[in-house]
């Protein structure tokens, strides 16, 4: 094994090489709107939905002095109505030029911003997005190769037809995440809602869209409409075969960050910007495997000690094994009978040879923390076996 393991930090140095060669300041947009601080928000929002943008700078001159988001502007919707962009923007990560590729991917990661602001001094001179990064797969023969199935999240959290809009938003805020598919009583896709749909039927009234007879369940708050009133019906899909590669060139070409992975119109996956991004971030040089924890409430980081010293624990037994280099994990808690609630946990591990993406559920965080990285373990394992088959195969 000690030779696979010197070809595999091989591999992963000529990727990081080949991904830290692209230069910044060729990937980056220099032409990019922005918005006064004195601009209403209604004025914002109608810019950014005219020029479908998700997040757009708040400058001052060539001073970036924040950032407006639909996702603020669904956290405050009810207090931020007549108010300005100063009011409601968000200080953001920046990046310089010189910032290495590998650690955008893992600034994008680490932040969820879509679009990250290039500094040169003082001055904002550019933005780059995620799409700009992942552009850089169709070069990477290594990425562009994988089956999306193998990256892939096969725990999809959808929602029906005729849930209220306002339970697609809690999906949203328990899974971190801006779109959510739709699908039938059998699992098929029949759509898919983000975010800036729901912005878009709140800050117009009625909508651009018809909203369907009965679609209204009381009051005419979009909360309350129900969720195929507004959702794209012919959501851009993708099949569990399919390449990386072709994932990419999608996502790019049709502009969108999420491709529901379908096979015989069943929902079978999600694959997202970000799940590209983490491959990309995983071949960072550093001395410690990348570790994020996010989705936790405030009354839970009491536990979050305990769990990174399992996870670590669970890391270092994985590393005998292979070479860890990226884990992230959400915590979605759902409400049960009474206080009592049960947790829901989505891991992601990159190691050297492959992607394992595993979940566990249980009403204590800690068990479902021990839980998810036995999983984990035992498929590293099997991993493990696997490969040494294929190579005795290989030598007969």
């Amino acid at each position: 094994m000690v030779g696979d393991n010197i070809e595999a930090i091989k591999r992963r140095e000529m990727l990081r090489s080949e991904i830290d060669k692209n230069n910044l300041e060729d990937l980056m947009s220099t032409k990019f709107s922005t918005v006064d601080p004195e601009m209403g928000l209604s004025d914002v929002v109608a810019k950014m939905r005219a020029e479908n943008l998700h997040e757009i700078p708040v400058v001052n001159g060539k001073k970036l002095l924040g950032v407006v988001s639909f996702g603020t502007i669904i956290r405050k919707k009810n207090t931020v109505i007549g108010q300005k962009a100063k009011h409601v923007m968000e200080i953001p990560p920046t990046i310089k030029t010189s910032t290495e590729v590998t650690e955008v991917a893992e600034q994008f990661i680490s932040t969820g911003y879509r679009n990250l602001p290039v500094m040169k001094g003082t001055a904002l001179v550019g933005l780059v997005s995620r799409a700009d990064i992942i552009g850089i797969v169709k070069d990477l023969k290594e990425i562009r190769t994988v089956p999306v199935k193998d990256v892939m999240s096969p725990d999809v959290k959808a929602v029906a037809e005729k849930d209220k809009v306002k339970d697609a938003l809690e999906q949203m805020r328990k899974l971190d995440i801006r779109t959510v598919p739709v699908v039938d009583k059998d699992f098929r896709l029949s759509g898919i809602i983000g975010i800036k749909d729901i912005v878009n039927y709140s800050w117009t009234g009625s909508g651009t869209k018809k909203v369907k007879k009965g679609a209204y369940t009381g009051e005419s708050n979009p909360v309350e409409i129900t969720v195929d009133s507004i959702m794209h019906n012919d959501p851009v899909t993708i099949a569990p075969d399919a390449k990386l590669g072709d994932a990419v060139k999608l996502m790019t070409g049709k502009k969108i960050s999420t491709l529901p992975v379908v096979d015989k119109d069943k929902l079978k996956g999600i694959i997202t910007k970000y799940d590209i991004l983490e491959m990309i971030a995983s071949v960072r040089k550093r001395d410690l495997v990348y570790m994020q924890i996010s989705g936790l409430e405030e009354e839970d980081r009491l536990s979050l000690d305990v769990m990174e010293r399992e996870i670590q624990s669970g890391l270092q037994k994985v590393s005998k094994i292979t070479r860890p280099t990226l884990f992230t994990m959400h915590v979605a808690k759902y409400n049960g009978t009474g206080a009592t609630a049960k947790y829901s946990l989505n891991g992601r591990l990159i190691t050297e040879y492959s992607t394992y993406i595993v979940n566990a559920v249980d009403w204590n965080l800690m068990k479902a923390t021990i839980d998810m990285m036995g999983k984990i373990e035992r498929l590293v394992t099997e991993g493990k076996e696997v490969r040494l088959e294929k190579k005795r195969r290989g030598a007969k």
